[in-house]
């Protein structure tokens, strides 16, 4: 199962945010551009991979806009703001 992940936010304060605690997890992360296709209020993504150990849903706060799981083909909607 690919377990590689792209949240988007509404502000830039998500990032930082999501930065923090990836990094306190000691996990590898990229802050992107955030694709056009799949747009963003603040413009930044955060694109990371997680072991089974974590769980994506745990990172979700009312920063975050939506979260996309990275397929082969494109990416896949798990969570999204109702906002």
């Amino acid at each position: 199962m690919n377990n590689e992940y792209l949240f988007l936010f509404h502000t830039p304060l998500g990032v930082i945010q999501l930065k923090k605690k990836l990094n306190d997890w000691g996990i590898h992360f990229l802050i992107i551009d955030a694709p056009r296709t799949l747009s963003a209020e603040c413009g930044m993504a955060v694109r990371f991979e997680l072991t089974e150990r974590y769980q994506y849903s745990t990172l979700i706060n009312s920063l975050v806009k939506s979260v996309y799981q990275i397929k082969a083909e494109g990416y896949d909607i798990l969570w999204q703001d109702q906002q």
